[in-house]
This record gives C-alpha cells, sequence and structure tokens, in this order.
C-alpha cells in the first residue's frame, strides 16, 4: 500500500468517537526528549553523574531469557523463549517447571512475560504470554495457571486471551501487567503493519485489558462500539516492550520502539489513541518522514522520546514516592539501564548506566523492598547497587 493510500486508510479507520480517559484530570507536562546523537558543540549525554549503579549477579545462567518475576520466598520465575520457565533461587540449580504449552519459537516470538498474582500465597496463579501457531498464522495467548512449587509443575491451565492472529513473528509486544484490584494489561505490536493499529477491530498495535478470570470489564472504553474488539484499552502503539503499573497511583506506564528514533515513554490512559503511524517523531530508515507529523489532532503526545537514534527500551519498572516518580527502563539497542525522574508526570532528570556492561537488558523490576533487579539477554539476573564512589560524568552520544 503506497503512503498515500495508506494515509487515507487510516483516517477512515481514525474517524470514530473520542472516547475520555478515567484520569482526565491527570497533570501532562509537553513530551520532553533526548538527543541521542548531540548536535555540533554539545558534549552530549550524561552517562553517570553522582553515585554510579553497580550489577551484582544473583542467579543464571539462562539462555534466551525474557523476563521474571518474585516469588514470596525470594526466589524467582523466569521465562526463556524456547518455551521453558526456570525457578531460580539464589545460590542454587535451576528447577524447571513443567506445563508449559507449546510455542512458537522464532524471531521474536516464544514464551514471553510472566507475572505473579498479587495473592499467590493463597492462590498460587500466575500469568504468562507466548506466541504460538505457525509463521502463516499465529496468535498472542496468555494462560492463566496454578503453580505447585513442590512438584514444580503447572495446573489448572486455561487460556484468558487470545489475539486477532497475524503472518509475522517479530514486533510482536507480549509484555503483562498485573493491577492490584483484580486486572491483566497486555501490550500487542503492530508486526510490521502500521494499519494495524489504528483499527479497532483488531489486537494489534493496541494495549488490552481484561479481568484475571480472562472476562472483559464493563467499563472498558469500546465494549459498546459497534465492530470494536471489547479488549482493547488504547490503541495506536507500534511495538509495545515495557509495561508497569505504578503501585503507589495505579497509573500505567509503556515503552515502545519507535522506528529510527522516536522510542517513547508514554502514560496509557484508557481509550486514548497515541498515534502510530499517523504520529511519530522517528522516521523509516532512509531518514524519510513516515507520519503525518509528529503531532496530530486526536491523538496522545508521549511523556518523553528518543532522537534521532533509538535506544529501543524494553522492560520497565515503576515507582512512585511522593510527588516524585522513577522510571527504570532497560534498553536493547544501546544495551544500558535508564533512570528518568518525573514530578507529577513530567522528567525532571535522566542518567544511563552500565552501558555496554550487562549486554542487551530485557526486563527490569522493582521488588516490594525497593531493591531493582534487571535481565540481561546473555543469561543472568542482576541486582543494581550504588556504589560507594561516586562517577565521573561521562559524556557522549549514545
Amino acid at each position: 500500500m503506497g503512503r498515500q493510500s495508506l494515509h487515507v486508510a487510516l483516517l477512515a479507520v481514525f474517524a470514530m468517537p473520542v472516547v475520555s480517559a478515567h484520569a482526565a484530570d491527570i497533570h501532562r507536562c509537553p513530551a520532553t526528549s533526548t538527543q541521542t546523537i548531540p548536535a555540533p558543540g554539545d558534549p552530549g549525554i550524561v552517562l553517570a553523574d553522582g553515585l554510579e549503579l553497580v550489577a551484582v549477579q544473583v542467579t543464571g545462567p539462562f539462555r534466551a531469557p525474557w523476563s521474571f518475576g518474585f516469588l514470596p520466598d525470594g526466589s524467582f520465575l523466569v521465562t526463556e523463549r524456547s518455551g521453558h520457565l526456570q525457578h531460580a533461587r539464589p545460590g542454587a540449580d535451576h528447577k524447571e517447571v513443567s506445563g508449559i504449552p507449546p510455542v512458537l519459537y522464532e524471531l521474536h516470538g516464544g514464551l514471553l512475560d510472566v507475572a505473579i498474582d498479587p495473592e499467590f500465597s493463597t492462590n498460587g496463579l500466575i500469568y504468562f504470554s507466548y506466541l504460538q501457531g505457525s509463521t502463516e498464522a499465529s496468535t498472542m495467548r496468555v494462560m492463566r495457571a496454578r503453580y505447585d512449587e513442590k512438584a514444580e509443575t503447572l495446573a489448572d491451565q486455561r487460556v484468558i486471551f487470545e489475539s486477532t492472529p497475524g503472518n509475522k513473528t517479530d514486533q510482536i509486544g507480549g509484555r503483562i501487567a498485573l493491577s492490584g484490584d483484580g486486572y491483566l494489561f497486555l501490550t500487542l505490536g503492530d508486526l510490521w503493519q502500521p494499519e494495524r493499529a489504528q483499527n479497532l477491530a483488531d489486537h494489534r498495535g493496541s494495549v488490552i485489558r481484561i479481568r484475571t478470570d480472562g472476562s472483559v470489564p464493563d467499563d472498558n472504553p469500546f465494549i459498546d462500539m459497534p465492530g470494536a474488539l471489547a479488549e482493547m484499552w488504547s490503541y495506536g502503539h507500534r511495538n509495545p516492550q515495557g509495561l508497569a503499573i505504578d503501585r503507589t497511583t495505579g497509573a500505567v506506564w509503556e515503552t515502545e520502539h519507535g522506528p529510527q528514533g522516536g522510542d517513547e515513554l508514554n502514560l496509557v490512559l484508557r481509550g486514548r489513541n497515541y498515534g502510530w503511524p499517523l504520529a511519530t517523531y522517528g522516521t523509516d530508515y532512509m531518514g524519510k518522514s513516515i507520519a503525518v507529523s509528529s503531532q496530530y489532532t486526536g491523538t496522545e503526545q508521549p511523556i518523553h522520546f528518543w532522537v534521532p537514534t533509538s535506544i529501543a527500551p524494553s522492560g520497565l519498572a515503576v515507582a512512585t514516592e511522593g510527588s516524585q516518580t522513577t522510571v527504570w527502563m532497560g534498553t536493547l539497542g544501546t544495551q544500558m539501564v535508564v533512570k528518568l525522574t518525573l514530578e507529577h508526570n513530567c522528567v525532571v532528570g535522566e542518567k544511563y548506566y552500565l552501558k555496554n556492561q550487562l549486554g542487551r537488558v530485557r526486563d527490569m523490576r522493582v521488588d516490594a523492598a525497593g531493591n531493582v533487579y534487571a535481565l540481561a539477554e546473555g543469561g543472568a539476573i542482576y541486582r543494581l547497587k550504588p556504589s560507594i564512589e561516586a562517577a565521573s560524568p561521562s559524556k557522549q552520544a549514545l
């Protein structure tokens, strides 16, 4: 489809009623950005300023790990994309958990995210996302199961969500976030088919919301719209790789890959259109414009974005204390840990750590005590701790 034809088709899909968000009074600042390549005369990005972080390996090795979750006893469940779920305890051998269904392990596909139910101590429930099917016809599924730790097996497995099908196995999304009140959110990428992200009859390019039993909440934004899928929560996303719910505020945060540049941090609100491909700060891989504009009427702006090159944000963790929110992100392309500081949802500080020290950082988590952990694709989970010595500021391009 040519660019003009695609534009006309998207406008036709986009001509839908705007659905108000639950959090209509959320404070929003103009989008802020990071220049990944400094302008002439600009010394560049501060990679370290103040206390540096050191990464202490907690457990590993794993093969092609994608996500991990905390169990109440301090051990971890770790997904490996090839279709293996590992129970890992620091200082002990891993134990593989049986009962994982067959997965489509190809390109970005396979066993992806794992999420531990907030009431795990009493119900033993976990949730995981995975790609299944064939290259020509695959779907993203979310399965709920009961984890028997003594037997290291899953029981009562049930698929609680299945996406519309696709014919590609990359740019798929797959990140899960659980609220504290019984809801499950899931990201789905556009499969390199951008027009799908503006179609409310297609899960691709969206964030969906269901209950943890698989039912659809009555207050989902498009549940009464003819032709729209009831699970849809937000749309206009390209390749969302990070998703986290702030335990203090309940806010849903998301990171997604732009094309070339235009990676985004978003505050995901009910029923909102996040613009792709009508609006993006990125370009195609030849440096040419993709979108109608970087801003488009009726679409949400990111909280923060990165240009002109991509950092490829992946796992995401968020914590708020008082008016200050800390966002932790792992990155794939630039292989580092990013820390953003926000006041009232406005970015007021950014720091970049551990560049090229851990490899591709696939997932980030913060435990109940506030400890920060990173999962590297190279096969290990690290706890991030401040060093006793201050780092020398180093400015360079990302």
